[in-house]
């Protein structure tokens, strides 16, 4: 989980530049008190004092105009849509292409890492909704994921799904499509 964090999660020490300049433009100047002049040795300058409300609305205002940014960087294949039909086309086509990895492929690891991501972000959203975890292509789709998500938990993600299972996930595979496409 960890790791599927630092993978998917948008790098905020790269956007904190952006969040400062746009902070600072939404402050405007701040307002300085006079207070006291202190006697030293010498007068000092009048010391500007920052309310607790400014500085807040500075960094509510830092935070909205990173939003978009944000989800604009979480828009790729291996993310959620919210819509079950896309997502489902989605994650079926991410999991051919995690079974269909032989050994050697350089992307192999990235790949099976996002996918199971996704398997996890996928089950985790659709499992509560009852109209849809009724679904026929709901349960062959989520036994397609037990199965691959087993296999890489046992083997690591650098080794490729053995033929009999790939078997066995390309049956699956075929019974979520048709499914899919009855609209069940």
């Amino acid at each position: 989980t960890r790791s599927r964090r630092q993978d998917n999660s948008v790098n905020y020490l790269e956007m904190l530049p952006a969040l400062l300049v746009s902070a600072a433009s939404f402050l405007g100047p701040l307002p300085v008190q006079q207070g006291p002049v202190v006697t030293q040795r010498r007068a000092s300058a009048p010391v500007a004092s920052v309310e607790r409300r400014g500085v807040l609305a500075g960094f509510a205002a830092a935070a909205l105009a990173a939003t978009p940014a944000a989800f604009a960087a979480t828009d790729s294949p291996y993310s959620l849509k919210k819509d079950y039909v896309v997502d489902a086309k989605n994650m079926l086509e991410n999991m051919k292409t995690a079974t269909e990895l032989q050994r050697g492929n350089p992307e192999m690891e990235t790949i099976v890492k996002s996918t199971r991501a996704e398997m996890n972000d996928f089950v985790a959203f659709y499992r509560r909704q009852p109209k849809i975890s009724g679904m026929p292509s709901f349960s062959t789709l989520y036994t397609a994921i037990n199965t691959l998500s087993g296999h890489y938990a046992s083997y690591g993600n650098k080794y490729p799904v053995p033929e009999k299972r790939r078997t066995r996930l390309a049956q699956q595979y075929k019974e979520i499509e048709r499914a899919l496409a009855r609209g069940k």
